[in-house]
């Protein structure tokens, strides 16, 4: 703009050091273990040479991998599809609970606990507020079952992928430490579920429709390649080279859903 004199105007920019502010303690309560981990590792540098060595590529790989996966099941909402048609075969807070917490028990195995949490957790409220049940329950229920699933697997939680590939365990021996405590966790979420009182329910919910039923089973495919990578079957680096593929070709926008402050 100019005035009369033919002078420009200065038009003063108004920042807003609050609104940075916020965003600054958001990040920070957001990814506190990595700027922990960071912290740490800076700190640790200063007594011990930080060496390329440290860093297991293996591990990272086969975490994207299934991160990669994961995050395209979710987009495709294949487990929103499995866990409706699971539950439209359910009449009782019974069966309904058993459902609920036995597919997050269960999904835990193969996509993570925070993804089965993430997933299934919403839709014990939709079915509570639809059907009136107490919703608390069988979400506690579910955090423990998906942590208690997660451990069965190597798969199951980045910590286990870590163990299982450090230490090169054959599937057997790990699974002979696992299993022990699954058929317990099994059995303790039972007990918990059977003691709940029997109320019959009508519950009325809408189909989940998988609209891309192609790229369903190119990941389930993808998918099934990954697990051989885990299990020492396929070579990781070629399940790399085909999820790197795969991704470019079908859904380039998975790779910025990935969590990579946890990679």
């Amino acid at each position: 703009m100019l005035n009369n004199n033919n002078q420009e105007l200065s038009i003063p920019i108004i920042y807003n050091h609050n609104s940075k502010k916020n965003n600054l303690k958001n990040f920070i309560k957001k990814e506190i273990v990595l700027i922990l981990s960071v912290s740490l590792a800076i700190i640790t540098s200063f007594i011990s040479s930080p060496k390329l060595s440290y860093i297991d590529f293996k591990v990272l790989i086969l975490l994207f991998n299934l991160m990669v996966v994961v995050a395209a099941f979710k987009e495709l909402k294949v487990l929103d599809s499995i866990a409706i048609s699971l539950l439209k075969k359910c009449s009782t807070y019974t069966s309904i609970s058993f459902a609920l917490v036995f597919i997050t028990f269960l999904a835990s195995m193969v996509v993570t606990n925070d993804v089965a949490l993430i997933t299934f957790v919403p839709l014990s409220i939709v079915v509570a507020k639809k059907s009136d049940i107490n919703v608390l329950k069988i979400v506690i229920l579910q955090t423990l079952a998906a942590n208690l699933g997660s451990s069965f697997t190597p798969m199951g939680n980045p910590q286990n992928l870590f163990i299982y590939s450090f230490y090169n365990l054959d599937p057997s021996d790990f699974f002979k430490i696992t299993a022990p405590l699954v058929i317990l966790s099994v059995l303790f979420l039972s007990i918990i579920i059977l003691k709940s009182k029997k109320i019959n329910l009508d519950l009325h919910l809408e189909d989940v429709e998988i609209k891309n039923k192609k790229d369903v089973i190119f990941f389930s495919i993808l998918f099934a390649i990954i697990l051989l990578s885990i299990f020492h079957i396929v070579d990781y680096k070629l399940a790399f080279s085909i999820t790197l593929l795969t991704v470019l070709i079908l859904n380039k926008k998975l790779l910025t859903q990935i969590d990579y402050s946890l990679l």
